[in-house]
């Protein structure tokens, strides 16, 4: 399979943005956001923590930290980060937000029960102040849920749903590669390229660099399973390398577990068996146990294979 981008989360962006723009911003928590607005996450989260120690009751200040925490594949601090401010939340509006958040945080560490609790809170009370892109943003987040639930059909209705609601290239893209994603499930390999090639030209043409890198990564992974085997090899090393620079230890695991299941299906397992490792490696330190599972699964399939 594919990975469902940040989309989740990282489309949330401009929302945050939007929520903030009437609102004086202490100056560090401006900093925090003003960095993730650049893509520059790193130096976000040195922000983002000062905002919250110098203002503990700051809702911003716990949002943009665990925006931030998300952006990087920290998922535990973000889980943390977004709780903290849920109490603080004093209107529908950052409440809508805050669940949507924690929802992407579930379904990043395969926790599919609890996400679809809190896109299902975020989607009624988006609906409520008719809020017609965060109300996108659940609908996608939903149909992700079903997806991995193995439920494709109703996935991709609601991809299309989420698809009709979007207003901007940003929001389109993000369809355009969970769309991808559930054809590559189906098989539908043809489809699910040409999705996203679409999801990739867009984010490259608003000069998204955190989910193009994604798209770079999601495409190699197609042509893997299309067995284009040249085309999947250039395009997961040039999303690793952009993952890297991004420093999201998530998604650099994942183009290593690409990597891993390309290198087994060119029968190289020594190197297979050394990328599902790396890949390992980095989701224990982001908190991704699902993934982190799947890269055990074939660790110890490649060494009994090798045995006999």
């Amino acid at each position: 399979m594919i990975k469902t981008i940040l989309l989740l989360a990282v489309s949330f962006l401009f929302l945050s943005l939007f929520a903030v723009k009437s609102y004086a911003l202490p100056y560090s928590t401006k900093e925090c956001f003003d960095h993730i607005s650049a893509q520059s996450f790193k130096t976000a989260r040195t922000w983002g923590i000062r905002a919250v120690n110098d203002r503990p009751n700051s809702f911003y200040a716990h949002l943009c930290l665990g925006e931030t925490d998300q952006y990087l594949g920290l998922y535990k601090p973000a889980l943390y980060d977004f709780k903290q401010a849920i109490p603080l939340a004093n209107d529908k509006n950052r409440l809508m937000l805050v669940y949507n958040w924690i929802g992407s945080v579930f379904d990043s560490v395969g926790n599919k029960k609890d996400a679809l609790m809190y896109d299902f809170r975020s989607l009624k009370l988006a609906r409520q102040l008719n809020n017609i892109s965060l109300e996108s943003e659940d609908i996608n987040n939903i149909a992700g849920i079903y997806f991995n639930e193995g439920k494709y059909q109703k996935a991709l209705r609601y991809e299309k749903k989420s698809l009709l609601l979007r207003t901007t290239k940003k929001g389109k893209a993000g369809s355009y590669n969970n769309i991808a994603m559930v054809y590559s499930n189906m098989n539908n390999y043809p489809e699910a390229v040409r999705y996203e090639i679409k999801a990739l030209n867009l984010d490259e043409n608003i000069g998204n660099y955190y989910r193009t890198a994604n798209d770079y990564l999601n495409l190699g992974s197609l042509y893997t399973y299309a067995k284009n085997y040249v085309k999947a090899k250039r395009y997961i090393l040039k999303g690793i390398l952009m993952e890297k620079k991004i420093g999201n230890k998530d998604w650099i695991g994942i183009g290593y577990k690409y990597l891993g299941r390309l290198y087994r299906n060119e029968g190289h397992n020594k190197k297979a068996l050394s990328y599902y490792q790396k890949a390992y490696n980095m989701f224990k330190i982001s908190g991704d146990s699902s993934l982190a599972q799947d890269c055990l699964f074939m660790i110890s399939k490649i060494k009994n294979e090798t045995k006999k």
